[in-house]
């Protein structure tokens, strides 16, 4: 189970995770931030409990579903995603997807505008990039304990 890849796939992370927490072996546990762009949308690993996912109740759902559920945290520390959702190359391999999931999904980009751009990271040198992927983890860690008794 992962907790974000899927909204590239313009699914809704909470629907996979209530719908799948039965089958789940392991947890690829992580937050995401989103952003509008002209084509579609930017996707973010962000530190747990900044960005827009339920964490906490994602948590209890895979919890109550599979009690001894192993999580790990997955905090990759790069420039935000672009998800061209709505360029036609896009679509290429998605013909039977239902049109109600793009829409739902831009909504909810909309309605969860970061309060500052998503970070980019590419323009620090190599050790300022192992920092700030150090200070992401610690972050995480910090929010698990305190929010997720993980």
């Amino acid at each position: 189970m992962d907790t974000g890849n899927n909204i590239a796939l313009l699914d809704n992370p909470m629907n996979l995770v209530e719908a799948l927490a039965p089958y789940a072996h392991s947890v690829h546990l992580k937050d995401m931030g989103v952003e509008e762009y002209e084509d579609g949308f930017l996707l973010s690993e962000v530190p747990l409990g900044e960005g827009y996912l339920d964490i906490p109740k994602m948590v209890k759902v895979l919890r109550e579903a599979k009690p001894d559920l192993q999580f790990s945290l997955e905090m990759i520390t790069r420039d935000p995603l672009t998800i061209p959702c709505l360029t036609r190359k896009y679509w290429a391999t998605f013909s039977d997807l239902p049109g109600i999931d793009l829409a739902r999904t831009l909504v909810t980009v909309r309605a969860n505008k970061p309060a500052k751009p998503l970070p980019r990271f590419s323009h620090l040198d190599a050790e300022q990039r192992r920092n700030a992927e150090e200070e992401n983890v610690r972050k995480c860690l910090a929010y698990a304990r305190e929010h997720l008794s993980l």
